[in-house]
């Protein structure tokens, strides 16, 4: 059993959307006006799509998308954030003004913009000819939506309004803004034209699995799991997972002697208050197994945070339709600290994109697809691979290099049967992998898999473990 880290261009290029860069036209005065508008919160994957878009028809559309990704509700017809963004901004280009520079510009103002005003501002005595405003240490402590490392941060702007040489602080405001996108499975996808899928297309819809999870019910019986989570660009994470109907309650049909069921799977994402946060639907061919359960796959993105995830399942052929409910805990994959997460145990990693109707489409990164088992149960003669995703490897300070130890081990009733010989690694990010592994000599039985991670530069031990089963 030997390590591999083949997957690692799949998974780190996992994107939601991001277009590859064309040569674009000019931009009118008003199309750099906007962009010079936003940029305190806007992403740099954002601000190098819209600089790529060819004409202006694509820009006047990235920037309603632009704004309904930061929109807190969709349900509501104003955009509630646009408004309060542009009144901030409007007092921060007076207040935070340096000579022709309007204060949004400035990184007072961008930090403003993205944490408000100041909790408290200290002057820091200097010498030299007298500024038009000294230099500040800034302090922020905690608010909603927002946790600071023990309780506050503090922050030093120079007289003119920059931050320190070399500081980090820029890398973390990066990070707030990423926090600003409320919306993170609208994006700026590219259509079969090559153009920019329009914003209402996007919006959800009111479609009959959308009613099902509107109004659930359970017409027949079903179960869901959560099983691959993965860093997304913007901050937020992509969960991606199955759902199964119960043996013989959905339409099955025969094509090509593989029997497969076509159904609508929805997802709903409700955060602890018990609002909607995002909604995702497609159509799908359900996998049939050879005990007549259906076996699909869903996925979405979602910011950190506890969510209860409704996974609906439509039969569009009997409109009968079920709801499954589960709890999700969205890891932070985007702090400082080194974070893993969860294994993804696999029957198979193969090449090829398949089709959006694709039954795994939802485990599909770039042009390798991930093919899990429903709750990680695996047959005797199929063989299982490992894979996991680290992020935020901390550096030496003498090379500023990553450096950690990583192995894998499979055991049995606690006893270890299986292992495989440390590997190191120098990267800041890592998809760690094993397998594929022949089940056949292991024999039926519950097994459990763990990962073990060695942080050489802090000295931390990280563990990773995930069951599955052969019968």
């Amino acid at each position: 059993m030997s390590v591999h880290k083949s997957y690692l261009p799949a998974v780190l290029a996992l994107s939601l959307g991001a277009p590859a860069a064309t040569f674009a036209q000019k931009m009118d005065k008003d199309q750099k006006k906007w962009l010079e508008d936003v940029k305190p919160i806007m992403l740099p994957d954002e601000e190098k799509t819209y600089k790529d878009l060819k004409d202006k028809s694509e820009r006047d559309e990235f920037q309603k998308i632009f704004w309904a990704r930061r929109d807190p509700d969709l349900e509501t017809p104003a955009n509630e954030y646009e408004p309060e963004y542009q009144s901030a901004k409007t007092a921060a280009d007076a207040k935070y003004r340096i000579g022709g520079t309007p204060g949004s510009q400035t990184d007072c103002g961008r930090i403003v913009l993205l944490l408000g005003e100041p909790d408290e501002v200290k002057k820091i005595p200097g010498e030299g000819p007298a500024a038009r405003r000294s230099a500040e240490t800034w302090t922020f402590r905690d608010r909603q939506g927002l946790k600071f490392k023990d309780g506050q941060v503090d922050i030093d702007v120079d007289e003119n309004c920059a931050l320190p040489q070399g500081a980090r602080m820029g890398e973390q405001l990066a990070r707030v803004a990423e926090g600003r996108i409320a919306q993170p499975n609208i994006g700026y996808k590219k259509g079969a034209d090559g153009k920019l899928v329009k914003l209402v297309d996007q919006l959800p819809k009111p479609t009959p699995v959308m009613a099902l999870l509107k109004t659930p019910r359970q017409d027949f019986a079903g179960s869901a799991t959560a099983a691959l989570f993965l860093r997304s660009p913007g901050g937020a994470s992509y969960i991606a997972g199955l759902a199964k109907a119960d043996p013989n309650t959905v339409t099955v049909e025969d094509a090509g002697g593989k029997k497969t069921a076509k159904v609508v799977v929805g997802v709903q994402a409700k955060d602890e208050a018990g609002k909607t946060i995002s909604t995702s639907e497609r159509d799908a061919n359900a996998d049939v197994a050879a005990d007549g359960s259906a076996i699909v796959s869903w996925g979405m993105a979602l910011k950190p945070g506890k969510y209860t995830l409704n996974v609906g399942v439509l039969d569009p052929k009997s409109s009968k339709g079920t709801v499954i409910s589960q709890k999700v805990d969205v890891p932070d994959f985007g702090s400082d600290e080194l974070t893993i997460t969860p294994l993804l145990v696999l029957r198979e990693v193969a090449e090829g994109a398949g089709t959006p109707q694709d039954a795994m489409a939802a485990f599909t990164l770039g042009n390798t697809r991930f093919l899990p088992n429903f709750a990680n149960v695996f047959k005797p003669e199929e063989s299982v691979s490992v894979i996991a995703a680290l992020y935020n490897a901390p550096s030496k300070a003498d090379t500023g290099k990553p450096s950690f130890t990583y192995s894998y081990s499979i055991a049995k009733d606690g006893k270890t049967i299986a292992e495989t010989e440390p590997f190191t690694s120098e990267s800041a990010q890592e998809t760690p992998s094993v397998g594929p592994v022949p089940l056949a000599k292991y024999g039926p039985g519950k097994y459990a898999v763990k990962l073990k991670v060695k942080d050489n530069v802090g000295g931390k031990d990280y563990t990773m473990e995930a069951p599955f089963e052969v019968r």
